[in-house]
């Protein structure tokens, strides 16, 4: 009796797990077959303005590092640290008694030789006239010739020797190259410097000043487009989030490569910093000139998500959800132009796409009320849901 009780209550317990195992399949038939409740948008085509932000590093215009280009001794510092400095300014000078000296001896035996060229021409002139009263030889005149011509050849060799001397005098005294905001002193008065090697100071030029930033390479055909047709405008300030100085700048750089570690090109755009309230170093908010996209698609962006092969979306059609690789070409303000294989009125997951799959059946929910319109141009029509 007891062991037909068991068999029953056995047979009891797996009739209850195969009804529960019917009715909650877990294989990925069965989720497939689940209708997945998703909020959806319909896909506009219009003109569509967006502009671009991107934090950027300023960099000076020009910097370079003060070093003598002769060997010596510092025997002037005539620039304060820190301090504005003027193009062709004498910022330090070195002894140059050794220069001096090299000069006035390659001068005087430039005159010396010099002399000795007068000498032979005017022993050719009387030479030519001999020759002509048959009072010399042809060989003695070619003797007379040879003499100018090597007297004639050895000032040329002291001229350069002096113009060389006096540019290694005139190098005693270190210039600023260009104006602009010297560092610290990186020497002390009596330092004795090495040629192209000792560096004296830092020189940076602060007016005008760049700022350099990147952007990702699916802007790069807008903006080479916009390059091409003229300039390029941008706004940039300090903190974004401060009413630190708006400041207006152009687009002067445009990389040749994009980095292939990264996906961006480089910019830099330069801009006004006539108080030299920025440095070298300082991060700054760049905000690009609303670009104006024609006739392009425009969706929602909370639509994209980041798929296995980049970007993508799910259309609903017919209660079937198919998934659509697209690229953004722009975003702003909740809005995104993109292309792919869309057509205008598709109608485009916007909450729920993270549960869907290619072919997940799905039904449509009611959006909840929210400001849906696009910044787009004076000729456009705010897009809504």
């Amino acid at each position: 009796m007891k062991i037909w009780h068991w068999i029953l209550i056995t047979a009891v317990v797996a009739a209850v797990g195969y009804r529960v195992s019917l009715s909650e399949p877990t294989s990925p038939t069965g989720q497939a077959n689940r209708t997945i409740q998703v909020v959806v948008a319909p896909v506009k085509r219009t003109d569509f303005s967006a502009g671009w932000q991107a934090i950027g590093r300023v960099v000076a215009k020009s910097s370079v590092e003060i070093k003598p280009r002769v060997e010596g001794q510092i025997a002037k510092l005539l620039f304060s640290e820190g301090a504005q400095v003027s193009a062709g300014q004498v910022l330090a000078e070195l002894d140059d008694s050794d220069y001096r000296n090299k000069w006035q001896q390659a001068k005087a035996v430039l005159q010396h030789d010099q002399a000795l060229l007068k000498k032979a021409e005017a022993d050719l002139a009387r030479a030519k006239i001999l020759l002509q009263k048959k009072f010399i030889s042809e060989a003695d005149m070619n003797g007379y010739q040879a003499t100018a011509q090597s007297s004639a050849a050895l000032v040329r060799q002291d001229e350069a020797s002096l113009a060389i001397a006096a540019r290694n005098l005139d190098y005693t005294r270190i210039r600023a190259p260009f104006s602009g905001r010297i560092g610290a002193h990186q020497v002390s008065v009596g330092t004795t410097v090495q040629a192209y090697n000792t560096v004296i100071s830092t020189l940076n030029q602060l007016d005008p000043i760049a700022v350099s930033f990147t952007l990702p390479e699916k802007y790069l055909p807008d903006l080479q487009q916009a390059m091409r047709d003229g300039k390029l405008d941008v706004t940039a300030q300090i903190n974004a989030d401060t009413k630190a100085e708006l400041r207006h700048g152009t687009v002067s750089f445009l990389d040749n490569n994009v980095d292939s570690s990264s996906g961006t090109v480089v910019l830099k755009a330069d801009f006004s910093n006539r108080h030299n309230d920025w440095l070298p170093g300082q991060y700054i908010t760049v905000q690009l000139a609303p670009r104006t996209l024609k006739q392009v698609l425009v969706v929602p962006s909370q639509a994209l998500q980041q798929g296995p092969e980049g970007l993508q979306l799910f259309v609903v059609n017919n209660g079937i959800a198919q998934r659509i690789a697209v690229e953004e070409l722009a975003a702003t303000d909740g809005w995104s132009a993109v292309t792919g294989e869309l057509d205008k009125d598709d109608l485009v997951v916007t909450e729920g796409q993270f549960r869907l799959n290619d072919g997940s059946k799905v039904s449509v929910a009611h959006p909840r009320k929210k400001n849906t319109s696009v910044q787009m141009t004076d000729t456009a029509k705010a897009v809504t849901e």
